[in-house]
């Protein structure tokens, strides 16, 4: 006759409240992620209102900060590996409204061209974001959004709104959003230490550094994952790949 291991009401007790902990330390860091989400959100529309009244300073300070958020709530999601269809709905409305359209806003819709070349940039996010998915693991398939915003932001801030420059440098993050090479993620939490120093500094220099100094770190940031993904920003995602297969 099988004995039956019969769990004491104190042992019971622990358990479940062991179980709750879990839980709750779950569910509140899906809150920190979707607040997070919210207020890109937020900046975003801010970023939108900005553009429209012509302060296109404030619009581009408020895409930058958008930029260290969104980076914040990937990477968090990916580290404690939370997930949840309302959080991730928030995120992509957020991402289309302060990646997509506040930063086409920035160049302007006073012209036909400009009109033009900023609804051909959103629909490039759009696509991007709706239609661009990737099987292998650490990877993005096209650039991500956020950091074509930040060189738009950046280079706005740096030329004073030209709308000739900021139009080439839109065509050219267009071409790299609708391009499908493959781009490494960049998971602050679990990378080497010196990115997350670079990430500690863009957010030391938002807060205390001249706009065209923060602009100028933000930029060289951004074109530096652009134009050498691999070299510099993907040896620890091939590392973690090479050690899953073995």
């Amino acid at each position: 006759m099988s004995e039956k291991k019969v769990l004491d009401p104190c042992t019971r007790f622990f358990l479940t409240n062991d179980q709750i902990h879990l839980y709750m330390n779950e569910f509140s860091w899906k809150d920190v992620t979707n607040a997070l989400s919210l207020a890109n959100m937020i900046l975003g529309l801010f970023s939108i209102f900005c553009s429209v009244c012509k302060k296109c300073y404030s619009a581009s300070w408020m895409l930058l900060i958008s930029f260290l958020l969104d980076m914040a709530v990937g990477t968090i999601t990916r580290h404690l590996s939370l997930c949840s269809r309302s959080g991730v709905e928030l995120n992509d409305f957020a991402v289309f409204t302060t990646f997509g359209l506040a930063s086409a806003l920035l160049l302007g819709v006073d012209g036909p061209l400009n009109a033009f070349l900023a609804v051909i940039y959103v629909l490039a996010a759009t696509f991007r974001l709706c239609f661009y998915s990737t099987g292998v693991p650490f990877t993005y398939k096209g650039l991500p959004c956020r950091y074509a915003s930040c060189v738009l932001a950046s280079t706005c801030l740096l030329t004073k709104g030209n709308t000739f420059i900021l139009s080439c440098m839109a065509s050219l993050m267009i071409l790299f959003m609708m391009d499908q090479s493959y781009y490494p993620r960049d998971e602050i939490l679990g990378s080497e230490n010196w990115k997350k120093l670079i990430y500690l500094g863009g957010v030391i220099m938002l807060l205390v550094s001249p706009f065209s100094l923060t602009a100028f770190y933000c930029l060289m940031w951004s074109l530096s994952y652009i134009f050498f993904p691999d070299a510099l920003w993907g040896k620890a995602a091939c590392f973690r790949l090479q050690h899953q297969r073995k």
